[in-house]
């Protein structure tokens, strides 16, 4: 029992060393924590025939060395990459929004709905409202409502990933799929938008 408990904490202190997040998600996706750093699974079909992994962890690491010496900061890391059964995972993680946004070339915007009103996200559409996790049974409101109430955090994404949020999900887009109390899923590329708090 005493060498149980000793392994997990040695397990916990390597975690807390070496960056690793308990994020394992079955498809790609983010997740945010409290500071605003992103750590970020990438799921991909790999086709050994027309790429190695050494080749493609190259590049990962290029586009990365590259990317810090711009910003002048090792704001990118990898912390993984693995092939297995034809699918590559990577592992990164980001110290901003900003810099994933920038990095990956993609819209992705982190804050609250005041910031993301004066980013030029305009909530159109309609949103559902979630309470535990779960799409309450009431009718969708229209982003115009959103923007005149509560000040929710927010994350705004305009890729298909899964997210999960650094607190309780209270609205979606209607375009997202919520998959528990702080994740949700895009299936398909767009923009969407997920408030919390």
């Amino acid at each position: 029992m005493k060498r149980g408990r000793l392994a997990a904490v040695v397990l916990c202190i390597i975690c807390i060393l070496t960056g690793c997040s308990g994020f394992s998600p079955e498809v790609t996706g983010v997740s945010i924590n409290k500071k605003g750093r992103i750590t970020q699974v990438v799921r991909e079909n790999f086709d050994k025939d027309y790429y190695s992994k050494k080749e493609v962890e190259s590049e990962i690491s290029a586009g990365i060395k590259a990317y810090n010496e711009s910003v002048g900061s090792k704001c990118v890391k990898k912390t993984g990459f693995s092939v297995k059964n034809d699918v590559a995972v990577l592992r990164m993680t980001y110290a901003s929004a900003k810099d994933y946004a920038d990095f990956n070339n993609i819209g992705f915007y982190l804050g609250d709905i005041l910031g993301a009103v004066q980013a030029g996200y305009a909530f159109e559409g309609k949103f559902l409202e979630v309470s535990g996790g779960k799409v309450k049974e009431t009718d969708p409101i229209w982003g115009s409502q959103i923007m005149s109430g509560k000040n929710y955090k927010t994350i705004v994404i305009e890729e298909a990933m899964l997210v999960e949020a650094p607190g309780d999900i209270k609205y979606v887009s209607e375009n997202m799929k919520v998959t528990g109390k702080s994740t949700a899923v895009l299936e398909e590329t767009g923009r969407a938008y997920i408030l919390y708090e």
